[in-house]
């Protein structure tokens, strides 16, 4: 019923409505007659806000400094004894060598008798260096605290400790060895 009405509307209205596209400078000529009336409209067209492009590409720039950033840390991070001083870096260049001197020792010496006394060495050798990245950390983290720089020299000496009391019962099973073959003989 309601639709009934609004058609009867539409066609008494027919010739009255205005169906036609606006001319050319209707714009113009609109604009005129509020300026006319005294209201302020500019002529110009609206500029372009570019507060938010800056802030986008702002926000990107320092999202990719941040990850930068973060990527140089996490590769410094990696501080060892030698980085604290040259007399630390001496110290673990004076430790490094000989350990490594110790573990070329105990290889040319360890024979079938000492392998599994060689093996828990070893075992334990592992658990000391991963000890000691744990303080590698730790030096990063703390600044270059002289304890954690004194946790670091102390487990060199364990390590070297433990190579040295190795390479002595490797020596001791040897002459053990030699002194019952020889009594043997006898």
């Amino acid at each position: 019923m309601n639709n009934d009405n609004i058609e009867k509307l539409f066609e008494r209205m027919e010739d009255q409505l205005d169906i036609y596209e606006p001319s050319a400078n209707h714009k113009a000529r609109f604009l005129e007659k509020l300026q006319g009336q005294g209201k302020v409209v500019p002529l110009k067209p609206k500029k372009r806000n570019w507060y938010t492009p800056i802030a986008i590409a702002a926000s990107v720039a320092i999202l990719f400094g941040i990850v930068t950033m973060t990527s140089k840390i996490d590769t410094k991070e990696e501080v060892d004894l030698a980085s604290v001083s040259p007399q630390m870096e001496e110290t673990q260049s004076f430790f490094t060598s000989a350990i490594q001197v110790q573990l070329e020792e105990i290889n040319k010496i360890s024979s079938p008798e000492t392998k599994k006394l060689v093996t828990d060495a070893m075992l334990q050798l592992e658990k000391l260096e991963s000890d000691y990245e744990t303080l590698k950390k730790d030096l990063f983290h703390s600044g270059n605290d002289k304890r954690v720089i004194s946790a670091m020299i102390q487990n060199f000496q364990q390590r070297a400790n433990l190579l040295e009391d190795v390479l002595q019962k490797i020596n001791d099973i040897k002459e053990f060895k030699l002194s019952e073959n020889e009594n043997s003989i006898l």
